[in-house]
């Protein structure tokens, strides 16, 4: 496991490809709609590009070499990363609605 990816889980994970130079980030965020995500990949020579999907994301991450061990740990980010949103939203909407009802 490179050192990049002892990190803590954060919005976002550095990517390495087969060489070990810095590919670039993945971004999880919460989308503009509520509920949704945001799933980014910032390529430091590409630029940023927005995926729709987990698959498309590591497929994208396949055809630019980065290895397989790396991918894991994408997906595992990501597993991570979308099940704390998921817990925060629920947390948010079980206050509102406790503030709705307290009224």
């Amino acid at each position: 496991m490179t050192e990049h990816n002892k990190q803590k889980y954060s919005s976002s994970m550095d990517v390495m490809d087969k060489n070990g130079n810095l590919l670039g980030a993945v971004c999880v965020t919460p989308s503009k709609e509520i509920g949704k995500r945001d799933i980014l990949l910032m390529d430091e020579k590409a630029g940023t590009q927005s995926v729709r999907s987990t698959t498309e994301l590591i497929n994208m991450l396949s055809k630019k070499d980065v290895p397989f061990d790396e991918r894991k740990l994408v997906l595992d980010f990501l597993a991570e990363r979308l099940r704390f949103l998921e817990q925060e939203l629920t947390i948010n909407t079980l206050k509102s609605l406790n503030k709705k009802n307290n009224k």
